[in-house]
Protein backbone atom coordinates (compact mmCIF):
# COMPACT_ATOMS: atom_id res chain seq x y z
CA UNK A 1 0.00 0.00 0.00
CA UNK A 2 1.33 3.44 -0.87
CA UNK A 3 0.33 6.34 1.33
CA UNK A 4 0.76 9.76 -0.22
CA UNK A 5 1.20 12.57 0.41
CA UNK A 6 3.15 12.58 3.63
CA UNK A 7 2.82 15.83 5.50
CA UNK A 8 4.48 16.39 8.86
CA UNK A 9 2.58 19.02 10.82
CA UNK A 10 2.82 17.95 14.40
CA UNK A 11 1.70 18.30 17.93
CA UNK A 12 4.14 16.61 20.24
CA UNK A 13 1.87 14.71 22.37
CA UNK A 14 4.91 12.22 23.04
CA UNK A 15 6.60 5.70 23.80
CA UNK A 16 4.87 -4.33 27.33
CA UNK A 17 6.73 -6.54 28.86
CA UNK A 18 5.63 -10.04 27.83
CA UNK A 19 2.49 -8.88 26.05
CA UNK A 20 2.11 -9.74 22.38
CA UNK A 21 0.72 -6.80 20.47
CA UNK A 22 0.97 -8.15 16.91
CA UNK A 23 -2.36 -9.55 15.70
CA UNK A 24 -2.41 -13.35 15.41
CA UNK A 25 -3.58 -13.01 11.84
CA UNK A 26 -0.48 -11.94 9.86
CA UNK A 27 -2.69 -10.06 7.40
CA UNK A 28 -5.54 -8.45 9.36
CA UNK A 29 -8.42 -6.91 7.47
CA UNK A 30 -7.51 -3.34 6.55
CA UNK A 31 -9.44 -0.66 8.40
CA UNK A 32 -8.90 2.89 7.18
CA UNK A 33 -7.46 5.43 9.63
CA UNK A 34 -10.04 7.37 11.63
CA UNK A 35 -9.01 11.02 11.33
CA UNK A 36 -9.16 13.32 14.34
CA UNK A 37 -11.13 16.39 13.25
CA UNK A 38 -9.57 19.53 14.70
CA UNK A 39 -11.27 22.89 15.13
CA UNK A 40 -9.44 26.19 14.71
CA UNK A 41 -8.93 26.33 18.48
CA UNK A 42 -7.66 22.73 18.48
CA UNK A 43 -5.11 23.55 15.79
CA UNK A 44 -3.93 26.54 17.81
CA UNK A 45 -3.24 24.29 20.80
CA UNK A 46 -1.55 21.71 18.58
CA UNK A 47 0.70 24.21 16.80
CA UNK A 48 1.71 25.98 19.99
CA UNK A 49 2.41 22.73 21.81
CA UNK A 50 4.54 21.61 18.84
CA UNK A 51 6.89 24.50 19.31
CA UNK A 52 7.07 23.97 23.07
CA UNK A 53 7.74 20.24 22.75
CA UNK A 54 10.47 20.73 20.17
CA UNK A 55 12.13 23.45 22.21
CA UNK A 56 12.13 21.40 25.43
CA UNK A 57 13.46 18.39 23.52
CA UNK A 58 16.31 20.49 22.14
CA UNK A 59 17.12 21.77 25.64
CA UNK A 60 17.09 18.25 27.10
CA UNK A 61 19.45 17.11 24.35
CA UNK A 62 21.82 19.94 25.29
CA UNK A 63 22.16 18.57 28.84
CA UNK A 64 22.02 14.86 27.99
CA UNK A 65 25.70 14.29 28.82
CA UNK A 66 26.32 11.96 25.89
CA UNK A 67 23.27 9.78 26.55
CA UNK A 68 20.15 9.40 24.47
CA UNK A 69 16.95 11.36 25.05
CA UNK A 70 13.42 9.94 24.71
CA UNK A 71 10.90 12.61 25.61
CA UNK A 72 7.09 12.64 25.38
CA UNK A 73 5.76 16.16 24.83
CA UNK A 74 2.20 14.77 24.93
CA UNK A 75 2.67 13.31 28.39
CA UNK A 76 4.23 16.54 29.66
CA UNK A 77 1.55 18.76 28.12
CA UNK A 78 -1.26 16.55 29.43
CA UNK A 79 0.11 16.78 32.97
CA UNK A 80 0.52 20.56 32.71
CA UNK A 81 -2.91 20.95 31.12
CA UNK A 82 -4.34 19.32 34.26
CA UNK A 83 -2.30 21.74 36.40
CA UNK A 84 -3.48 24.70 34.32
CA UNK A 85 -7.10 23.89 35.22
CA UNK A 86 -6.24 25.01 38.76
CA UNK A 87 -4.17 28.10 37.93
CA UNK A 88 -5.29 31.72 38.08
CA UNK A 89 -3.93 35.21 37.43
CA UNK A 90 -0.29 35.68 36.47
CA UNK A 91 0.47 32.01 37.18
CA UNK A 92 -2.14 31.00 34.60
CA UNK A 93 -0.72 33.54 32.15
CA UNK A 94 2.82 32.16 32.49
CA UNK A 95 1.64 28.58 32.00
CA UNK A 96 -0.33 29.44 28.88
CA UNK A 97 2.45 31.62 27.49
CA UNK A 98 5.18 29.00 27.94
CA UNK A 99 3.06 26.16 26.56
CA UNK A 100 1.60 28.34 23.82
CA UNK A 101 -2.00 28.16 25.01
CA UNK A 102 -2.58 31.89 25.45
CA UNK A 103 -4.78 32.08 22.34
CA UNK A 104 -7.43 29.66 23.62
CA UNK A 105 -9.73 29.53 26.62
CA UNK A 106 -9.49 27.05 29.48
CA UNK A 107 -12.59 25.37 28.13
CA UNK A 108 -11.03 24.99 24.66
CA UNK A 109 -7.82 23.64 26.15
CA UNK A 110 -9.64 20.99 28.15
CA UNK A 111 -11.84 20.10 25.17
CA UNK A 112 -8.76 19.61 22.97
CA UNK A 113 -7.12 17.11 25.29
CA UNK A 114 -10.40 15.31 25.86
CA UNK A 115 -10.72 14.95 22.07
CA UNK A 116 -7.12 13.82 21.63
CA UNK A 117 -7.30 11.21 24.41
CA UNK A 118 -10.33 9.66 22.69
CA UNK A 119 -9.15 10.12 19.10
CA UNK A 120 -5.70 8.60 19.54
CA UNK A 121 -7.34 5.42 20.84
CA UNK A 122 -9.55 4.94 17.78
CA UNK A 123 -7.22 6.15 15.01
CA UNK A 124 -5.99 2.61 14.22
CA UNK A 125 -7.50 -0.63 15.61
CA UNK A 126 -4.13 -2.35 15.15
CA UNK A 127 -2.43 0.18 17.43
CA UNK A 128 -2.98 0.07 21.18
CA UNK A 129 -2.80 3.54 22.71
CA UNK A 130 -3.84 4.52 26.22
CA UNK A 131 -3.55 7.75 28.17
CA UNK A 132 -4.11 7.32 31.90
CA UNK A 133 -4.38 10.26 34.27
CA UNK A 134 -4.66 10.51 38.04
CA UNK A 135 -4.42 12.97 40.90
CA UNK A 136 -3.29 12.09 44.41
CA UNK A 137 -4.35 14.47 47.19
CA UNK A 138 -3.19 14.61 50.79
CA UNK A 139 -5.96 13.39 53.06
CA UNK A 140 -6.30 16.81 54.74
CA UNK A 141 -6.21 18.88 51.53
CA UNK A 142 -9.53 20.44 50.58
CA UNK A 143 -9.79 20.32 46.79
CA UNK A 144 -12.35 22.50 45.07
CA UNK A 145 -15.12 20.38 43.51
CA UNK A 146 -14.86 22.22 40.19
CA UNK A 147 -11.15 21.34 39.88
CA UNK A 148 -11.70 17.64 40.53
CA UNK A 149 -14.71 17.65 38.19
CA UNK A 150 -12.68 19.15 35.34
CA UNK A 151 -9.88 16.60 35.78
CA UNK A 152 -12.36 13.76 35.66
CA UNK A 153 -14.41 15.17 32.77
CA UNK A 154 -11.63 16.35 30.45
CA UNK A 155 -8.84 13.93 31.36
CA UNK A 156 -10.75 10.92 32.71
CA UNK A 157 -8.50 11.21 35.76
CA UNK A 158 -8.67 8.79 38.66
CA UNK A 159 -8.61 10.31 42.16
CA UNK A 160 -6.82 9.06 45.27
CA UNK A 161 -6.63 10.38 48.82
CA UNK A 162 -3.33 9.48 50.49
CA UNK A 163 -0.78 10.27 53.19
CA UNK A 164 2.44 11.28 51.44
CA UNK A 165 4.44 10.55 54.59
CA UNK A 166 3.68 6.82 54.39
CA UNK A 167 5.92 4.39 52.52
CA UNK A 168 2.76 2.62 51.35
CA UNK A 169 1.81 5.69 49.31
CA UNK A 170 5.06 5.49 47.35
CA UNK A 171 4.32 1.83 46.65
CA UNK A 172 0.78 2.67 45.49
CA UNK A 173 1.96 5.40 43.11
CA UNK A 174 4.68 3.20 41.64
CA UNK A 175 2.20 0.33 41.29
CA UNK A 176 -0.23 2.63 39.45
CA UNK A 177 2.50 3.78 37.03
CA UNK A 178 3.65 0.21 36.46
CA UNK A 179 0.09 -1.01 35.81
CA UNK A 180 -0.71 1.79 33.36
CA UNK A 181 2.51 1.11 31.41
CA UNK A 182 2.26 -2.70 31.45
CA UNK A 183 5.36 -2.86 33.64
CA UNK A 184 7.57 -0.89 31.26
CA UNK A 185 8.09 1.77 33.95
CA UNK A 186 8.00 -0.37 37.10
CA UNK A 187 9.38 2.25 39.49
CA UNK A 188 8.59 5.85 38.67
CA UNK A 189 9.70 7.33 42.00
CA UNK A 190 12.45 6.32 44.40
CA UNK A 191 11.10 8.43 47.25
CA UNK A 192 8.29 10.79 48.19
CA UNK A 193 8.59 14.21 49.76
CA UNK A 194 6.34 14.00 52.86
CA UNK A 195 5.53 17.69 52.35
CA UNK A 196 3.68 16.95 49.11
CA UNK A 197 0.05 18.01 49.07
CA UNK A 198 -1.00 17.02 45.54
CA UNK A 199 0.44 14.96 42.69
CA UNK A 200 -0.75 14.94 39.07
CA UNK A 201 0.29 11.99 36.89
CA UNK A 202 -0.06 11.15 33.21
CA UNK A 203 0.93 7.76 31.80
CA UNK A 204 1.02 6.90 28.07
CA UNK A 205 1.30 3.41 26.60
CA UNK A 206 1.72 2.81 22.85
CA UNK A 207 2.03 -0.54 21.07
CA UNK A 208 2.04 -0.64 17.29
CA UNK A 209 2.92 -3.20 14.60
CA UNK A 210 4.73 -1.98 11.50
CA UNK A 211 2.60 -1.65 8.39
CA UNK A 212 5.21 -3.50 6.34
CA UNK A 213 7.43 -6.46 7.14
CA UNK A 214 11.15 -6.13 7.71
CA UNK A 215 14.11 -8.40 7.11
CA UNK A 216 16.50 -8.61 10.07
CA UNK A 217 20.21 -8.21 9.30
CA UNK A 218 22.48 -9.21 12.15
CA UNK A 219 25.68 -7.60 13.41
CA UNK A 220 25.92 -4.55 11.18
CA UNK A 221 28.13 -1.63 12.13
CA UNK A 222 26.67 1.42 13.90
CA UNK A 223 29.13 4.31 14.05
CA UNK A 224 28.84 6.39 17.21
CA UNK A 225 31.53 8.89 16.30
CA UNK A 226 33.99 7.69 18.90
CA UNK A 227 33.50 3.96 18.31
CA UNK A 228 31.79 1.37 16.18
CA UNK A 229 29.34 -1.09 17.73
CA UNK A 230 27.47 -4.05 16.28
CA UNK A 231 23.68 -3.99 16.06
CA UNK A 232 20.90 -6.01 14.47
CA UNK A 233 19.18 -4.00 11.74
CA UNK A 234 15.76 -3.87 10.11
CA UNK A 235 15.93 -3.78 6.32
CA UNK A 236 13.34 -3.10 3.61
CA UNK A 237 13.10 -1.50 0.18
CA UNK A 238 9.74 -0.05 -0.86
CA UNK A 239 7.74 3.16 -1.25
CA UNK A 240 8.11 5.44 1.77
CA UNK A 241 7.60 9.13 2.46
CA UNK A 242 10.97 10.80 2.04
CA UNK A 243 12.44 14.31 2.24
CA UNK A 244 15.88 15.84 1.78
CA UNK A 245 16.83 18.73 4.07
CA UNK A 246 19.93 20.91 4.17
CA UNK A 247 21.85 18.80 6.69
CA UNK A 248 19.79 15.62 7.02
CA UNK A 249 17.28 13.38 5.28
CA UNK A 250 13.99 12.08 6.63
CA UNK A 251 11.94 8.94 6.05
CA UNK A 252 8.42 8.04 7.23
CA UNK A 253 7.92 4.47 8.50
CA UNK A 254 4.18 3.71 8.94
CA UNK A 255 2.50 1.55 11.55
CA UNK A 256 -0.70 -0.49 11.28
CA UNK A 257 -3.16 1.14 8.87
CA UNK A 258 -0.96 4.19 8.42
CA UNK A 259 -2.59 6.42 11.04
CA UNK A 260 0.68 6.44 12.99
CA UNK A 261 4.24 6.65 11.76
CA UNK A 262 7.82 7.00 12.88
CA UNK A 263 9.80 9.73 11.13
CA UNK A 264 13.59 9.30 11.29
CA UNK A 265 15.87 12.30 10.68
CA UNK A 266 19.32 11.05 9.65
CA UNK A 267 22.22 13.53 9.69
CA UNK A 268 24.30 13.66 6.52
CA UNK A 269 27.89 12.44 6.64
CA UNK A 270 29.99 14.84 8.67
CA UNK A 271 26.97 16.15 10.60
CA UNK A 272 25.94 15.23 14.13
CA UNK A 273 22.63 15.04 15.96
CA UNK A 274 23.53 18.35 17.60
CA UNK A 275 24.14 19.90 14.17
CA UNK A 276 20.73 18.94 12.78
CA UNK A 277 18.60 19.59 15.87
CA UNK A 278 17.90 23.22 14.81
CA UNK A 279 16.76 21.95 11.40
CA UNK A 280 14.41 19.40 12.99
CA UNK A 281 13.01 22.04 15.33
CA UNK A 282 12.52 24.48 12.45
CA UNK A 283 11.10 22.06 9.87
CA UNK A 284 9.16 19.46 11.87
CA UNK A 285 5.93 21.46 11.92
CA UNK A 286 5.66 21.78 8.14
CA UNK A 287 7.83 19.08 6.61
CA UNK A 288 6.40 17.47 3.47
CA UNK A 289 7.53 13.94 2.64
CA UNK A 290 6.94 12.70 -0.90
CA UNK A 291 6.62 9.08 -2.00
CA UNK A 292 9.94 7.60 -3.09
CA UNK A 293 11.44 4.15 -3.43
CA UNK A 294 13.73 3.98 -0.41
CA UNK A 295 16.00 1.22 0.85
CA UNK A 296 15.99 1.56 4.64
CA UNK A 297 18.43 0.14 7.18
CA UNK A 298 17.23 0.83 10.71
CA UNK A 299 18.83 -0.52 13.90
CA UNK A 300 16.76 -2.28 16.52
CA UNK A 301 17.00 -0.50 19.85
CA UNK A 302 15.72 -0.13 23.38
CA UNK A 303 16.10 3.04 25.44
CA UNK A 304 15.28 4.05 29.01
CA UNK A 305 15.31 7.76 29.81
CA UNK A 306 14.59 9.94 32.82
CA UNK A 307 14.52 13.74 32.80
CA UNK A 308 15.91 13.61 36.36
CA UNK A 309 16.20 17.18 37.67
CA UNK A 310 16.32 18.82 34.23
CA UNK A 311 12.69 19.77 33.61
CA UNK A 312 12.15 22.47 36.23
CA UNK A 313 15.30 24.42 35.24
CA UNK A 314 14.38 23.97 31.57
CA UNK A 315 10.88 25.35 32.14
CA UNK A 316 12.26 28.19 34.22
CA UNK A 317 14.65 29.10 31.41
CA UNK A 318 11.60 29.37 29.16
CA UNK A 319 10.02 31.86 31.55
CA UNK A 320 7.85 29.59 33.71
CA UNK A 321 8.77 30.96 37.14
CA UNK A 322 5.67 31.63 39.23
CA UNK A 323 4.35 28.03 39.45
CA UNK A 324 7.56 27.04 41.27
CA UNK A 325 7.56 30.03 43.63
CA UNK A 326 5.85 31.12 46.83
CA UNK A 327 3.81 33.54 44.67
CA UNK A 328 2.13 30.77 42.66
CA UNK A 329 -1.64 31.16 42.29
CA UNK A 330 -3.34 27.77 42.23
CA UNK A 331 -6.43 29.09 43.95
CA UNK A 332 -8.65 27.02 41.63
CA UNK A 333 -7.23 23.84 43.17
CA UNK A 334 -7.82 24.68 46.82
CA UNK A 335 -9.37 27.75 48.41
CA UNK A 336 -7.87 27.07 51.82
CA UNK A 337 -4.23 26.30 51.00
CA UNK A 338 -1.58 27.98 48.84
CA UNK A 339 0.34 25.54 46.63
CA UNK A 340 3.41 25.60 44.41
CA UNK A 341 5.02 23.06 42.07
CA UNK A 342 8.05 21.37 43.62
CA UNK A 343 8.57 18.36 41.32
CA UNK A 344 8.37 17.66 37.58
CA UNK A 345 9.69 14.31 36.36
CA UNK A 346 9.24 12.21 33.23
CA UNK A 347 10.43 8.68 32.47
CA UNK A 348 10.27 6.94 29.07
CA UNK A 349 10.89 3.40 27.86
CA UNK A 350 10.91 2.57 24.12
CA UNK A 351 11.55 -0.73 22.32
CA UNK A 352 11.88 -0.94 18.53
CA UNK A 353 11.99 -4.39 16.89
CA UNK A 354 11.06 -6.01 13.59
CA UNK A 355 7.53 -6.54 14.95
CA UNK A 356 6.81 -2.94 15.84
CA UNK A 357 7.30 -0.31 18.50
CA UNK A 358 6.28 -0.14 22.14
CA UNK A 359 6.78 2.89 24.33
CA UNK A 360 5.62 4.08 27.70
CA UNK A 361 5.94 7.54 29.22
CA UNK A 362 4.99 8.81 32.66
CA UNK A 363 5.02 12.43 33.81
CA UNK A 364 4.64 13.43 37.46
CA UNK A 365 3.93 16.93 38.78
CA UNK A 366 4.15 17.32 42.56
CA UNK A 367 2.81 20.29 44.52
CA UNK A 368 3.49 21.29 48.11
CA UNK A 369 2.59 24.19 50.36
CA UNK A 370 3.85 27.52 49.06
CA UNK A 371 6.02 28.24 52.08
CA UNK A 372 9.43 28.84 50.48
CA UNK A 373 10.88 30.29 47.30
CA UNK A 374 12.66 27.83 45.04
CA UNK A 375 15.76 28.65 42.99
CA UNK A 376 14.85 29.14 39.81
CA UNK A 377 13.48 9.70 -8.33
CA UNK A 378 16.11 7.07 -8.07
CA UNK A 379 15.94 4.63 -5.21
CA UNK A 380 17.28 6.16 -2.05
CA UNK A 381 19.53 4.29 0.37
CA UNK A 382 18.64 5.42 3.89
CA UNK A 383 21.24 3.69 6.06
CA UNK A 384 20.85 4.75 9.68
CA UNK A 385 24.30 3.54 10.65
CA UNK A 386 25.10 6.61 12.73
CA UNK A 387 23.29 8.69 15.38
CA UNK A 388 19.88 10.02 14.41
CA UNK A 389 16.69 11.68 15.68
CA UNK A 390 13.26 10.04 15.51
CA UNK A 391 9.66 10.84 16.31
CA UNK A 392 6.34 8.97 16.40
CA UNK A 393 3.12 10.72 15.42
CA UNK A 394 -0.52 10.27 14.46
CA UNK A 395 -0.92 11.69 10.97
CA UNK A 396 -4.43 13.14 10.75
CA UNK A 397 -4.03 15.35 13.83
CA UNK A 398 -0.32 15.87 13.42
CA UNK A 399 0.02 14.64 17.00
CA UNK A 400 3.59 13.58 17.70
CA UNK A 401 3.72 11.20 20.64
CA UNK A 402 7.45 10.82 21.08
CA UNK A 403 10.79 12.43 20.20
CA UNK A 404 14.14 10.75 20.66
CA UNK A 405 17.77 10.31 19.71
CA UNK A 406 19.81 7.16 19.15
CA UNK A 407 23.53 7.71 19.43
CA UNK A 408 24.98 4.48 20.74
Amino acid sequence: MKLTPYCLAGLFLLPSCGTAFIPEDPEPEYVAPVPIELTKADMAVRDASNATGLDIFQRLCAVRGGGDVSFSPLSLSLAFAMLTEGAEGETYRQLTDVFGWAGVTKEELGAFYKKMIAGLVTADPQVSFTSSNSFWAANDLDLLPRFTSLLKENFDAESYVVDFALAATLDKINAWCSEKTDGKIPRMLDELNPKLRLMLINALLYKAPWQYDWTVLQNRDFHTGSATVRKDYLHAKREYGYAELSDCEAVSLPYGNGAYEMVVFLPRQGKTVEDVLPTVVREAGSLYLSSRTVEVFLPKWSTDYSTKDYLIPTLQEKGLLLPFSNAADFSQISASEALKVSQVLQKVKIDVTEKGTEFAAVTVIGLEKATSVMNPPKPVVFDADHPFIYLIRERSSGAILLLGTLSK
